[in-house]
């Protein structure tokens, strides 16, 4: 069979789509993401594999943050003011989200103790119900928080007062709100001062943003 130069090309066209299909696909730049505070893009941080215990003193480790959406907030039944904000601008949350019924099925509210000592599963139950019975507590061993803590980059220091017995002491901690995404990514941080109205909104973004496809 003769190859004529039109034959050629005919080919040739087809394989050049491809290849620049292939090369746009491969190398194109990422998508900018949109101005949304608190945003952890495109590096998102898995969380560890841990174990801990609930309020209810059931397992609570790594599977129990997949598929669903999480806010993640790290505190102490004990603390004077930072922890009941936090927690009613979460049941805030929670509230404003019932208008999104299904945004509000799959978010649910951590509340980690930094403080194993003096916060067991008891007292951690009637501490994040009274704010709302949905809401979970959860606890374990120093070692095991100090570890999911250090890997997340929480910060929290014992502060023992001058005269007090060893169970009279506040605990410095970290005020931010992180949020974990239903494959256990930490995909955004929250910092503080908090506002029902803007973490909403920001969430609600930071959920749409991640959800799409990317476009190119």
């Amino acid at each position: 069979m003769k190859i004529t130069k039109k034959t050629v090309l005919l080919l040739t066209i087809p394989l050049l789509i491809a290849a620049l299909g292939y090369f746009w696909l491969t190398f194109s730049p990422a998508p900018e993401p949109p101005p949304i505070e608190g945003l952890v893009w495109p590096q998102a941080k898995p969380v560890p594999p841990f174990q801990l215990i609930d309020q209810n003193r059931q397992s609570f480790n790594l599977q129990r943050l997949q598929g669903k959406w999480t806010l993640l907030f790290f505190g102490y039944t004990q603390c004077p003011d930072i922890c009941p904000i936090t927690l009613t601008l979460l049941q805030g949350v929670k509230h404003q989200l019932e208008t999104y019924p299904d945004i509000n099925k799959d978010t649910q509210y951590v509340f980690v103790s930094v403080d194993p000592a003096r916060d067991d599963a008891e007292k951690l139950k009637g501490y994040v119900e009274y704010f709302d019975p949905s809401f979970l507590g959860v606890t374990g061993s120093a070692l095991e928080i100090s570890e999911l803590t250090r890997q997340l980059g929480v910060i929290y220091i014992k502060v023992q007062p001058p005269g007090a017995d060893d169970t009279q002491y506040l605990i410095d901690h970290s005020s931010a709100i992180f949020l974990v995404n239903p494959q256990a990514h930490m995909v955004g941080v929250f910092s503080a001062p908090h506002e029902t109205p803007a973490l909403v909104q920001h969430y609600l973004q930071m959920r749409n943003f991640l959800q799409s496809p990317p476009a190119r």
